[in-house]
């Protein structure tokens, strides 16, 4: 899960667009001034809203930039179209196809192949998503431009769950 974020937190801030960096100034800039207005009026109990309005965006706007430049920019779609576990050695192989539903072409994509345990109970299932038995990333280096699926293929070496649940989760960068 380490490798997971450490790529994620890589290449997120690598594939930064001038749309990310606006939308992010855009929210520090509001925060800023919020956090300003806030020192210079002289009612308390609006002073308060403002400060308190000003730090929450402080924190959360440039998460909810990023959040909703990725859906509107980056969208992609990974679908599974078969798993199956080789007899001969103790691999899992995973096809699909990924495809690009943003605006923009995409010059790299991270699948991030997430292996867990299945449960009845709401609350295993949940740490279970939170906490993968296994985390696989395949870089895919082909372009895929707009509208455009590409055929993917994932090998997982050294499987021995005969019980799973598995997601698919692309990130791709123009």
């Amino acid at each position: 899960m380490a490798e997971y974020l450490r790529s994620y937190i890589y290449y997120t801030l690598h594939s930064l667009t001038k749309y990310d960096y606006m939308a992010i100034g855009w929210a520090l800039f509001l925060a800023f001034l919020l956090l300003v207005l806030a020192a210079i009026v002289r009612k308390r109990a609006l002073s308060y809203l403002l400060l308190l309005t000003g730090v929450m965006l402080l924190f959360t706007g440039p998460i909810a930039a990023k959040v909703i430049m990725d859906g509107y920019l980056r969208a992609a779609d990974a679908k599974v179209k078969e798993t199956k576990i080789l007899k001969y050695s103790s691999s899992l192989v995973i096809e699909g196809e990924l495809k690009n539903s943003s605006r923009l072409d995409f010059s790299r994509c991270d699948l991030a192949v997430m292996i867990y345990r299945p449960s009845d109970n709401p609350l295993k299932r949940a740490a279970a998503i939170l906490k993968p038995a296994l985390v696989r990333i395949e870089h895919l280096d082909s372009p895929v431009l707009r509208g455009e699926s590409k055929p993917f293929r994932i090998l997982v070496d050294h499987f021995n769950m005969s019980d799973f649940n598995l997601s698919v989760q692309p990130r791709c960068y123009p």
